[in-house]
């Protein structure tokens, strides 16, 4: 039977063993323990672990602090907070120097739906992607956070992870290697390709399944996780096959669909490209499987955007 986990339900079940591995590690929160999941490691780790309240700008210089002592703070906020509301303490005390601080932003995308556009990050992606020193990832199967928190801590520099609500199953062997910055292939094909970040693997793998089931074409399905270094070599392979979806749950201008677009562009490969994401607007208060369904993003939506390419 396969197991339904949330990302941030991955996180939490990992954290504290993450902190007997490194005894230099923190965990901080701008008031968001419970939803950030941090209980386990709260309670082994009680003095090693701080909420600095509702204020981000405090969260990020305090942790861009404790990284000049030689700690490696992790620190959780909601996405549109850990990026838009402490913007200038990411780039000048974090990025600058290239500290060893991990971001965590929880309810990216559409998945915070039901609680309005200001708790939706919709543009986080591209404003960390636009910081010098910054790696982003946007992990989509919860079997892998283990991973990508043992990658982002041996880094040593900064890294935001952008983490959806959704709860889904592993796409993945237990043992399959996980590196950032290479992109992961869960499924093979040749005759397209989705490139996709977060829950739209998900829904890209059951577009890909649909495809092959009724229009007898293999498409491949390429896990994007690292938005930032962008797996060039990838993207280009995926345009080699002549149809490109791109999808990531975040605003179009600024999303993966232009990195994916220009990196095609650049390469100088004739290819159909078609991207989906979420439209230029705010979100209004919905669940986000409407959001997802309205906008073209869900499995339907991404079956209909390669099968016009076909």
């Amino acid at each position: 039977m396969e197991v339904m986990t949330s990302l941030r339900d991955a996180v939490g079940k990992c954290l504290a063993e993450l902190g007997k591995k490194y005894d230099n590690m923190l965990v901080m929160t701008a008031d968001v323990d419970t939803s950030s999941r941090i209980q386990a490691f709260k309670e082994a780790f009680p003095d090693r672990c701080y909420n600095v309240g509702i204020a981000e700008q405090c969260l990020m210089s305090t942790a861009a602090g404790l990284a000049h002592e030689g700690f490696k703070p992790l620190t959780f906020a909601f996405a549109p907070f850990a990026s838009m509301r402490c913007y200038e303490q990411v780039r000048t005390d974090i990025c600058y120097t290239k500290l060893p601080v991990i971001i965590i932003g929880n309810g990216a995308g559409y998945s915070n739906g039901a609680s309005g556009c200001t708790h939706c990050g919709l543009e986080d992606s591209a404003l960390m992607v636009a910081c010098n020193n910054m790696t982003v990832i946007e992990p989509g199967d919860p079997a892998q956070m283990v991973k990508v928190l043992e990658a982002a801590m041996e880094l040593n520099a900064p890294v935001y992870i952008r983490l959806g609500r959704e709860a889904t199953t592993s796409l993945y062997a237990e043992d399959v290697k996980y590196e950032i910055g290479k992109a992961l292939i869960p499924r093979e094909g040749n005759d397209g390709a989705f490139v996709c970040t977060g829950i739209m693997v998900h829904f890209a793998m059951e577009a890909a399944k649909r495809i092959r089931e009724e229009l007898g074409r293999e498409i491949r399905v390429v896990d994007m996780h690292t938005v930032k270094p962008l797996d060039r070599d990838a993207v280009i392979a995926a345009a080699k096959t002549g149809r490109v979806v791109a999808a990531q749950d975040h605003n179009i201008n600024g999303g993966l669909g232009q990195l994916v677009g220009s990196t095609i562009a650049e390469a100088g490969i004739t290819c159909k490209l078609a991207i989906r994401g979420c439209p230029d607007e705010f979100v209004p208060i919905a669940t986000p499987e409407f959001l997802y369904a309205r906008n073209g993003m869900d499995a339907d939506g991404l079956y209909q955007a390669m099968k016009a390419l076909l």
